[in-house]
């Protein structure tokens, strides 16, 4: 019989250094979040007195008051459903179209499909233009819509995604495409019915992370809406910034108050957003 090699510990050094360097680097990214926290929990005077200091312990309610004057300031939970149906409308709509893509190219199934895949890759270094976008969309009536969030949020930045994709369809039996064809299956009945139900591990961390993104994206919908009820919840800090002056312990509440839901939602849901990044980059 042969010994089983063991596998070979690390120098309690490297250990200690290497949790050493983790405890540093989780410090340096929630330090910004509790920053934040503490901010909003103090009162303008305060925060004018001392920016930096701890809050002072107040009663219960003026803890919390820059909180309920984020909610009514910019009215949460009207912009909170409004926001959510944009975001999870275009992450489904990025997640359609990556696999539209990523299957006739995985599969090679038009000539010169590897010369597609080229220009979507090279594209990915093609630096983006504001100016254009501003003029076509304006030129296709949709300025001032909330049509314009699912075109951009929903078909923007994908190629990464495709790519992850495609290392994954990769992977799939083509037995199971020859007898589904076989068998009278349609190419989209097959695609929606079977490629995105097998695909679901990295079609789930596609459409989180687009989910994230467009949850967080100020710039987009501050450029191409203008009306009020367009504006969605990360658009609504805004109105805690004045001419002369500005509330920033409102701000931070505000701020914290959107940021909440996607710390939440990644707690609950990293795992399943390494284990399809990990299928997405190592099948293929």
């Amino acid at each position: 019989m042969k010994k089983i090699k063991k596998l070979r510990k690390e120098p309690i050094g490297v250990s200690i250094l290497c949790a050493a360097v983790l405890v540093v680097v989780s410090l340096l990214m929630i330090y910004p979040l509790l920053l934040v926290l503490n901010v909003s929990l103090k009162s303008q005077e305060e925060f004018i007195t001392d920016p930096s200091g701890l809050f002072g312990w107040k009663s219960f309610s003026a803890l919390f008051a820059n909180y309920a004057n984020a909610f009514d300031t910019m009215d949460v939970f009207g912009r909170l459903i409004y926001t959510v149906v944009i975001t999870v409308g275009s992450a489904a709509i990025a997640c359609v179209v990556i696999t539209l893509v990523a299957y006739p190219l995985a599969r090679k199934h038009f000539k010169g499909s590897d010369k597609v895949f080229g220009f979507i890759l090279v594209s990915m270094f093609f630096p983006g233009s504001l100016v254009a976008n501003i003029f076509l969309v304006q030129n296709l009536g949709l300025y001032n819509s909330p049509f314009v969030l699912l075109i951009f949020w929903g078909l923007g930045g994908l190629t990464v995604y495709i790519f992850m994709t495609m290392q994954f369809i990769r992977e799939l039996p083509r037995d199971l495409d020859e007898a589904a064809f076989i068998d009278g299956c349609g190419y989209f009945r097959y695609i929606f019915g079977f490629v995105i139900r097998l695909s679901m591990p990295i079609l789930s961390t596609v459409f989180i992370l687009k989910l994230v993104g467009a949850w967080n994206d100020f710039l987009t919908p501050y450029i191409y809406l203008i009306e009020d009820k367009y504006m969605t919840i990360s658009t609504g800090l805004f109105a805690f910034k004045g001419q002369f002056s500005s509330d920033w312990p409102g701000l931070a509440a505000a701020t914290f108050t959107v940021a909440l839901p996607v710390i939440v939602l990644y707690i609950f849901l990293q795992r399943y957003i390494i284990e399809g990044m990990a299928a997405g980059a190592l099948k293929g």
